[in-house]
């Protein structure tokens, strides 16, 4: 009854208050920054702005496109934070809304959470560590720890390489780590070890060192303590001290911020519904998240890895530790960042999600190139999705284009073999269902959407993934592959 109070809430502010005020008065009102020599876009940025589109357009159907103040209400995200780095360097940041459904607009200084895009904060810090000669990649993990050592019955040893690559074979762990503000919030060695206050399980190993790839946010806790044994320093100030002050992120931090103890100037976050999480943000740990930033200042670390990879004088990384950063590790991810294409096109991403926060991190290794996108909303994801292609088509990017597709006649008998629940991450799933003759895919936190089908087995949505569905030889459906990249196992 509540939730359904607060949602209903929500929506009216949402929608009145966004309505009302975004279509006369955001575009002039949604703040700017321009870069010293740097001349802004204005072309560019009216492109973006009003070119929100879906991935896929269907052959003799009408080819939708929106504005971001239309797409924001639609998907009741109050809040963006924007950044797009071309030739090189920040070329333009706007904000765009309210910290939270109401009065209170953002600008460029707002800190929203990045979650997972914390990673390659973390990621960084560690190579700072290997540049030092402090630590090596290959390190035996365990020989590098001196408060903790990591549980591992494999027999095989677990490297600094594999952790950073999610190919270590730790476990997620399972249980919550986002907590309320409110309450007791544990440390570091408590997460690592399962006790109490935390609410997760003990990080382990749970399979073969280096034998593939397993998202972990387990790897990144031990990666954490490995930087605080190596600094003699606490996490958060490791992370100012050799990330954020060397690469001036002025509004960048890993320290917990509660609503006792935050600044002003912070975005709440907000459930799909539009309404302000309980609490007003949770609390995600330190190292796997736990970064409040602003999109500018990610623009800075994306910036200074791509200077990094090109030989760039003063750069931030060394050019062979860069190009190691930026090297398939195993069949998707560097050295804490997802990889894309190749040659010219080869772009290193990561995205984040938390309670009432999505973000993405996006750049090309020699296109000088990329874009940051924060939001404050649970379905940030799916308005940073149409971003980057708006992006891309302004920017003559090489992906993000938009494809033109037929629908494959596929009967209903065929379409039923794919209902049921696959898992993506321990307690996160893909649900498959069928409806009146049609296939749907849905995740936590989105709409419910058809899939339509391109052959027997690969489906796309106008403005999802693609999802390719396996089988094993006696033709059951055993997985499905979102965007020939991310697997998901069927449980049921």
């Amino acid at each position: 009854m509540k939730t359904n109070v607060m949602g209903r809430a929500a929506l009216l502010v949402t929608g009145l208050a966004l309505t009302s005020i975004f279509l006369s008065v955001t575009l002039s009102r949604a703040t700017q920054s321009k870069p010293p020599g740097q001349s802004i876009a204005n072309a560019n940025i009216t492109k973006v702005e009003t070119g929100l589109t879906g991935r896929v357009h269907i052959l003799g159907r009408p080819f939708p496109s929106w504005t971001i103040q239309e797409r924001m209400i639609h998907y009741h995200v109050p809040a963006v934070s924007l950044a797009v780095i071309n030739n090189g360097s920040l070329e333009w940041a706007k904000a765009y809304g309210w910290r939270e459904a109401g009065p209170d607009p953002t600008d460029n200084d707002t800190l929203f959470q990045a979650a997972s895009v914390s990673k390659v904060i973390t990621a960084l810090i560690t190579l700072r560590l290997v540049q030092l000669k402090d630590i090596g990649l290959k390190d035996d993990i365990n020989q590098r720890l001196h408060h903790w050592k990591l549980p591992n019955a494999s027999g095989d040893a677990v490297t600094i390489d594999e952790l950073l690559s999610h190919s270590a074979a730790i476990n997620w762990p399972p249980g919550e780590s986002a907590l309320p503000a409110g309450g007791s919030l544990p440390t570091l060695l408590q997460r690592l070890k399962g006790d109490p206050p935390a609410l997760n399980k003990p990080v382990q190993v749970e399979g073969t060192p280096g034998a593939g790839f397993h998202y972990s946010n387990g790897g990144y806790l031990v990666l954490g303590e490995l930087i605080s044994d190596t600094t003699g320093k606490d996490f958060a100030d490791s992370a100012e001290d050799l990330v954020f002050k060397p690469l001036h992120m002025t509004h960048s931090t890993f320290k917990i911020l509660t609503p006792d103890s935050a600044p002003k100037n912070i975005a709440f976050g907000h459930t799909a519904e539009g309404a302000v999480e309980d609490g007003k943000w949770r609390v995600v740990g330190a190292p796997e998240g736990g970064l409040w930033t602003t999109a500018s200042d990610l623009a800075q670390a994306a910036s200074a890895i791509q200077r990094s990879f090109r030989g760039d004088k003063h750069s931030f990384l060394t050019q062979p530790l860069a190009t190691q950063m930026l090297k398939k590790q195993n069949d998707r991810w560097g050295l804490g960042v997802q990889l894309q294409g190749a040659g010219d096109n080869l772009a290193f991403r990561h995205d984040g999600s938390t309670p009432g926060y999505k973000a993405v991190l996006f750049a090309y290794t020699s296109r000088g190139q990329g874009a940051i996108i924060l939001t404050n909303g649970d379905r940030g994801g799916e308005l940073a999705d149409e971003l980057l292609y708006s992006i891309a088509a302004a920017y003559d990017w090489p992906d993000f284009r938009v494809v033109e597709k037929k629908i494959a006649p596929v009967s209903a008998e065929e379409l039923q073999q794919f209902v049921g629940q696959y898992e993506m991450a321990p307690g996160a799933y893909a649900t498959i269902s069928f409806e009146n003759g049609k296939l749907y895919g849905q995740v936590r936190g989105r709409d419910k959407t058809e899939l339509l089908p391109e052959t027997a087995t690969k489906f796309f949505m106008i403005e999802g993934p693609t999802v390719e569905f396996e089988k094993d030889s006696s033709g059951n459906v055993t997985a499905l592959v979102f965007d020939e990249n991310f697997r998901a196992k069927r449980v049921n």
